[in-house]
C-alpha cells in the first residue's frame, strides 16, 4: 500500500509510460543511426528503470490479487503480466547488447565491449533485434495494459 492506495495500481503507471517510450526508442535507435548518439542514453537508462519496475509491479499486483481473489479476467492480466516482466528483462538484455555493439563512447569506457563494434555483421543483427524487441515491447505493453484496464473497468 501507498498513501492508502494498492502498489500495483501506483507503479502501473510508470510501466504504461516507459514500456512502450523504451519499445519506440529502441525501434528509431535500431532504423534511424542518425538519433543514435542523441537515444542511447536516454534508451539506456529507461530499460535499465523497466526492468526492476516491472519486476516490483508485478509483485504488487500478486499481492493484490492475492487480497481481492481472482476473476478471469484478473487471471487473464495476471498471464500477460507475467509474460511482460519477462519481455522487460529479455528487453534490457537485447538493448545493453546493441548499446554495447552499436555506442562508440560506451565502447570507450568500457574496453571490453570493443570487439563487439568491429564486427559489422553482429552490429547489423544486434540493431534487427533491437528492432523487433521494441516492437514487442510495445506490442506487449498493450495487451498487458488493456487486460488490465478490462478486469477492472469491464468488457
Amino acid at each position: 500500500m501507498i498513501a492508502g492506495l494498492p502498489a500495483h495500481i501506483l507503479l502501473v503507471h510508470a510501466v504504461v509510460v516507459f514500456g512502450p517510450l523504451a519499445g519506440l526508442g529502441a525501434v528509431v535507435y535500431g532504423l534511424a543511426a542518425r538519433t543514435r548518439n542523441y537515444l542511447a542514453w536516454p534508451l539506456g537508462v529507461l530499460t535499465l528503470m523497466l526492468a526492476p519496475l516491472s519486476l516490483i509491479t508485478a509483485q504488487a499486483g500478486e499481492q493484490l490479487q492475492a487480497i481481492r481473489g481472482a476473476t478471469d479476467a484478473i487471471q487473464a492480466h495476471a498471464r500477460q503480466g507475467d509474460i511482460f516482466k519477462y519481455t522487460a528483462v529479455v528487453f534490457f538484455v537485447v538493448v545493453a547488447l546493441m548499446l554495447a555493439a552499436t555506442y562508440a563512447p560506451l565502447a570507450r569506457r568500457v574496453p571490453a565491449l570493443a570487439g563487439l563494434q568491429e564486427s559489422r555483421p553482429v552490429r547489423i543483427a544486434l540493431l534487427a533485434v533491437g528492432v523487433l524487441a521494441g516492437l514487442f515491447m510495445i506490442y506487449q505493453s498493450i495487451i498487458t495494459g488493456h487486460s488490465g484496464s478490462s478486469s477492472v473497468w469491464g468488457g
